[in-house]
């Protein structure tokens, strides 16, 4: 283990092991999906983060794992399909994590990325 994620682990945190890093994200999410009786479903939820193949996101609503779905993700400029990978109950609705059939541009994450950071270096002057 490298000493950086050593540091982190000793810190009480967790490594980042994953593919495609995530970064924050604050909007709304655009679910659809067909229930197993074939109802067409649309819910909007609030997004938590993302990655280049990846969106994690509060809903009111559940929505199965393995269900395809078609979101619009307005701040990434994302119109597309996707995979429920994870589903968990939280007060008050659901958390999920869907993978992305196609990537998010990783310019849009580039420059989101860099506004949060803009951001939470001026918070720390005050």
């Amino acid at each position: 283990m490298g000493g950086e994620a050593a540091a982190l682990i000793a810190r009480g945190g967790m490594a980042e092991c994953r593919r495609y890093p995530r970064i924050e994200l604050s909007g709304l999410i655009s679910v659809s999906w067909r229930a197993f009786d074939g109802e067409l479903n649309h819910v909007l939820g609030k997004c938590i983060d993302a990655s280049e193949r990846g969106v994690r996101f509060e809903l009111p609503t559940r929505i199965p794992v393995g269900t395809f779905v078609e979101v619009r993700v307005y701040v990434l400029n994302l119109d597309g399909t996707a995979i429920v990978r994870h589903a968990v109950r939280r007060a008050g609705g659901y958390i999920l994590g869907i993978e992305l059939s196609a990537s998010v541009d990783p310019h849009v994450l580039a420059e989101l990325g860099a506004s949060q950071t803009d951001v939470v270096t001026a918070s720390e002057r005050f």
